[in-house]
C-alpha cells in the first residue's frame, strides 16, 4: 500500500487558521471623542464660583453686591499616529484565493495603532501626577489601604466609598465609572467582602460583573484585558502582560461631551484635511514593486480635570503570578 504522503499532497486549510487578537479595547469609553477642526487649540476652563458663599445682603438704598467668575483655558494637540505595510507584487500574485492582503493589510495597521492608543490611555491613567493631591491611593503602602488581593485585611467596598467622598468634597462631582484590570476583576470577583453580600441571596463562590458593580456602587465597570508584548523586534520571544496592570482608576464620565460640565478626560480627534480624524491610503511605487497601504490617525488623550478621578495604585498582586 502506498503511504498517505504518496496519494495526497498537503494544502492549507481555507476554512481555519490560528490568530492573535485583543479584546474589547475601553480607551474610547473612558476618553470620549471630541471631533476638532484643528490640531491644536484651547478650551476654557471655568472656576469654582459656584461652591462660593457671596455676600447677598442689600440694605435699603444701596446696590448690590457685585461678583464675578474666573475664567482661564488650557491647550490641546492631536499628534499623528500612523503605520505602513508593504504588498509586494510577488506576494500578491501568488497568494491563494482566501487571501485578501489588502484588507489584511488595513486590519493589522488598524488593529496595531488602537493597541498603541489604548496603551497610551493606560499610561496617563495609570499615573498618579495626574490626579490631584490626595487623589491616589498607594495600595498597600505605608499608612494606605491594604491591596485587595489581601482578603483577610483589605477592604474594598469601604476604599471605593472613601474616594467618592474625597472626590465629592473638592469638586462636588459623584464619580460613575471603576475602569480595573484584568488581575483586578480577577480578585474582586472572589474578594469576601463582596461574595457576602450575595450569601443570603443565593450562596457563590464567584460574583459576576454585575454583583461586583452593585457591591461597589458605580453606574459602570470597564475591564481592561487588553494585552501588549515586551518584544521590539520579530526575534525576540512574545512575554505578554496587561496593558492595565493592576491598578484601578474610579472616575466620572459624563454621558457625552458638553459645555461646563465635569470629565475626568477626552480624546479630542482632528478632522485632518476634512477627511475625519481616521484614515486609510493605497498607493504603488514602481521602484519597490509593492502596493503601500497605509494607516493613520490624529488625537490626543487629555485629562480635563484632575480632581474627577482617584487613583488605586497596584491594587492587587495578581492571584495568577
Amino acid at each position: 500500500m502506498p503511504s498517505v504522503q504518496k496519494v495526497h499532497i498537503d494544502k492549507v486549510l481555507s476554512n481555519i487558521s490560528l490568530g492573535y487578537k485583543n479584546e474589547q479595547l475601553i480607551a474610547d469609553q473612558i476618553f470620549l471623542p471630541v471631533p476638532v477642526g484643528k490640531q491644536s487649540d484651547r478650551y476654557y476652563v471655568w472656576g469654582k464660583e459656584a461652591f462660593r458663599l457671596e455676600d447677598d445682603a442689600r440694605a435699603a438704598g444701596t446696590e448690590a453686591n457685585e461678583i464675578n467668575w474666573t475664567l482661564s483655558t488650557d491647550t490641546y494637540f492631536c499628534e499623528g499616529h500612523a503605520l505602513r505595510h508593504a504588498i509586494a507584487d510577488e506576494e500578491k500574485q501568488n497568494a491563494d484565493d482566501e487571501f485578501d492582503l489588502e484588507s489584511e493589510a488595513v486590519e493589522l495597521l488598524t488593529s496595531k495603532i488602537l493597541l498603541n492608543k489604548e496603551n497610551n490611555a493606560a499610561s496617563i491613567m495609570l499615573d498618579a501626577n495626574n490626579y490631584d493631591s490626595g487623589l491616589v491611593y498607594n495600595m498597600g503602602g505605608s499608612n494606605q489601604p491594604s491591596k485587595w488581593s489581601n482578603f483577610q485585611n483589605s477592604d474594598p467596598i469601604l476604599d471605593i466609598a472613601k474616594a467618592k467622598e474625597k472626590v465629592h468634597k473638592v469638586s462636588g462631582v459623584r464619580l460613575n465609572t471603576l475602569v480595573i484590570s484584568e488581575t483586578v476583576y480577577n480578585v474582586l470577583k472572589i474578594h469576601p467582602k463582596i461574595l457576602k453580600l450575595f450569601s443570603g441571596i443565593s450562596p457563590v463562590s464567584i460574583a459576576t460583573l454585575e454583583q461586583i458593580r452593585l457591591a461597589l456602587g458605580v453606574d459602570k465597570i470597564l475591564v481592561g484585558s487588553a494585552l501588549k508584548s515586551s518584544a521590539n523586534n520579530p526575534a525576540q520571544e512574545d512575554n505578554l502582560g496587561y496593558v492595565w496592570g493592576n491598578s484601578a482608576v474610579l472616575c466620572y464620565i459624563p454621558p457625552k461631551p458638553g459645555k461646563k460640565i465635569q470629565a475626568f478626560g477626552y480624546t479630542f480627534m482632528w478632522n485632518k484635511d476634512g477627511d475625519g480624524p481616521v484614515q486609510v491610503r493605497k498607493w504603488y511605487e514602481p521602484s519597490r514593486r509593492a502596493t503601500i497601504i497605509e494607516a493613520e490617525r490624529w488625537y490626543s488623550h487629555k485629562i480635563i480635570s484632575k480632581v474627577a478621578g482617584f487613583l488605586f495604585a497596584d491594587a492587587v498582586e495578581p492571584i495568577g503570578d
